[in-house]
């Protein structure tokens, strides 16, 4: 039995089932098939029961499947679990803007890739065409030709043929042109995908670290160089320890070797204290030598340096060579300044000719 509740204002409108729960409702009256919402609330529960139920199932399957692996940390309540749920929403909210993004740039390269398509087959349409034009231009060029060898016209099969080998030459020029356009574009990703590889962190490279590594075998092995050398050392040490006690023993000795050689040397030190007093003489005179034989050198002059005579007799010479050149460019000039003064005259003579010719034809006219 159906219970029907129906709601007027103003008149009475029968709409037409729209498929969805609550058919018939107007704009002026809303109709409610209760009936119908028990039978939806009755299929929904069902389903929540079969859902929640294999949901159960699943669980118990990965508390099993987690106690096998000895992960039972999975299992225990998580602690902050509003503050993980707030976490957990600011992620979605975000993850749902970048998705967002992602389709209006989506929608943005479609667009493009659109036109780009349209403009494709645009250019390929009227390059097709060009290339149709350039072939019947060729085609008609060609038909009555003529072979300069043989003197017989040109077939018209040979003539298609060249045409059709063209267009195959021409289509195998694009398919690899478009080969190497898309190897190109394939090396180049490889090219980024290498250098991105070759970067650890920023700043730090794969090459870097292989030289690192490098730097520190090199390292190690001088140090085991500098640990041998070190025990060669140590036993160096023991030898010269023994060496020192033997030196020790003749540092006796040769302490009264010293004792002897210092009265020798006091006595050495009385000559040298002579031998100081006579050479302060020397210098003395040979000071006031130096001293008379810089005066005379300056009484001399130019005479005691050869360079400065030198430059003074290449001075000279390029003084007369000057005078020279100077006499020379004066009759040069007084020559040109005279034929100058002779074209002047001349030019003079032929304006006044020139004149008196004009005005002897005028007076004649």
């Amino acid at each position: 039995m159906s219970t029907w509740l129906t709601v007027e204002a103003g008149e009475n409108i029968n709409d037409e089932s729209c498929g969805q729960i609550g058919q018939g409702i107007g704009a002026a009256a809303v109709t409610i098939n209760r009936d119908e919402y028990l039978q939806a609330y009755r299929d929904l529960m069902f389903d929540r029961n079969q859902a929640q139920i294999k949901n159960n199932l699943l669980h118990r399957r990965l508390a099993e499947y987690y106690k096998k692996r000895k992960l039972e940390h999975v299992l225990k309540p998580l602690e902050n679990v509003p503050h993980l749920e707030e976490k957990y929403q600011q992620k979605l909210f975000t993850f749902q803007e970048l998705k967002e993004k992602e389709e209006i740039e989506m929608a943005d390269i479609k667009s493009k890739l659109h036109v780009v398509q349209v403009q494709y087959a645009d250019k390929l349409e009227h390059v097709e065409n060009r290339f149709d034009a350039l072939q019947n231009y060729e085609r008609n060029t060609g038909t009555g030709l003529i072979y300069s060898k043989k003197g017989k016209p040109i077939a018209d099969k040979t003539v298609e043929r060249f045409l059709t080998l063209q267009r195959r030459k021409c289509e195998q020029a694009s398919a690899l042109c478009l080969r190497y356009i898309r190897a190109r574009n394939a090396v180049n990703e490889l090219d980024s995908i290498v250098r991105k590889l070759e970067i650890i962190a920023p700043g730090l490279n794969v090459a870097q670290y292989e030289q690192l590594y490098i730097d520190k075998q090199n390292y190690l092995s001088k140090i085991e160089e500098r640990e041998d050398e070190l025990i060669k050392n140590r036993v160096n040490c023991t030898e010269h320890n023994q060496m020192l006690a033997h030196i020790r023993e003749k540092m006796h000795h040769t302490e009264e070797v010293i004792d002897f050689a210092e009265c020798d040397f006091g006595d050495a030190e009385i000559e040298l204290i002579r031998a100081r007093e006579e050479l302060g003489e020397i210098k003395n005179k040979r000071d006031h030598l130096r001293w008379s034989l810089e005066a005379e050198r300056m009484k001399a002059g130019l005479l005691t340096r050869k360079d400065l005579l030198r430059d003074f007799q290449d001075a000279t010479d390029e003084v007369v060579e000057l005078k020279e050149k100077k006499k020379r460019l004066e009759i040069q000039i007084i020559e040109i300044t005279n034929l100058l003064r002779q074209a002047r005259r001349r030019m003079q003579i032929n304006q006044t000719i020139n004149t008196e010719s004009n005005s002897a034809s005028q007076v004649f006219l």
